[in-house]
């Protein structure tokens, strides 16, 4: 029986999964039981060939047309045949042994949880503000005005990455990014995946979201780490940022303009 499946979502992504899967099955393989589903998105960077002939027990789904991260996802996680999913983007890296300390988080707290995160660390070390508060439009126009630079000294953006937070607590937050994710496969299904109504951006806020109003919460799990390689796509004015703001519409179009915190 499989325990945990690992769900990956890439397009072009051949540099990022060469060190994914080597850290995955090579550097700090799981002691517990594990399948990998990779959902091409459309790549023509050959990164299917070289999957194929490294990692042969890695799952393929090939698409034939592109899709958004949501649907990409729920695809892979329907594949599955896990008592867990894992949500990993092809830019993490694992380091010690997360899976195995997710798995056995998720083992000890049963249906009191809901969706569990690593804490992600950048490359160079330092943490990234991976729990936030929930979007606001006064937090989105600064986050705006700042660029997106997680940097800046805004208080209004600072707020909303929770720069305040006890970064080396286990908690409950009021959403964590999409890079990495795990919860029950049951649960999942129960909250129907994420909602496809957004192509690419607030997929992951609106599924933690849905978690809280579900009556589970969102855990950060700060004494389990991954490397996040993070792709930024939304900091410059252009196609990224369009779609970033069109799932903000969306967001607030099914919840409303004014979400409360979630956090007790």
């Amino acid at each position: 029986m499989v325990e945990v499946s690992i769900i990956t979502v890439g397009m072009n992504h051949l540099r990022f999964i060469k060190k994914l899967y080597s850290t995955l099955f090579a550097e700090h393989p799981p002691r517990v039981s594990v399948e990998a589903i990779y959902v091409d998105n459309c790549s023509h960077d050959g990164s299917v060939d070289w999957l194929e002939r490294n990692y042969p027990d890695v799952r393929i789904i090939r698409n034939e047309k592109v899709m958004g991260f949501g649907e990409n996802n729920n695809i892979g996680v329907k594949a599955s045949s896990g008592k867990y999913v894992a949500i990993i983007n092809p830019d993490i890296e694992f380091i010690d042994d997360a899976i195995d300390r997710l798995w056995q988080y998720a083992e000890n707290c049963g249906d009191s949880c809901g969706v569990l995160a690593p804490k992600l660390l950048s490359p160079d070390g330092s943490i990234q503000y991976s729990a936030r508060n929930f979007i606001t439009l006064r937090s989105f126009f600064h986050r705006a005005l700042t660029r997106g630079n997680d940097q800046s000294e805004d208080s209004s953006v600072g707020s909303y990455l929770l720069k305040d937070l006890d970064w080396d607590k286990v908690q409950p937050v009021n959403w964590v990014m999409g890079a990495a994710m795990f919860m029950r496969r049951d649960f999942y299904d129960e909250l129907d995946g994420f909602d496809t109504d957004y192509f690419l951006y607030m997929e992951d806020e609106d599924l933690c979201l849905r978690t809280w109003k579900s009556g589970r919460p969102v855990v950060y799990c700060a004494n389990i780490r991954v490397i996040h390689n993070h792709m930024r796509g939304s900091r410059r004015i252009g196609k990224m940022m369009l779609l970033h703001f069109k799932s903000l519409l969306t967001f607030f179009r099914k919840h409303g303009f004014n979400i409360k915190s979630q956090v007790k």
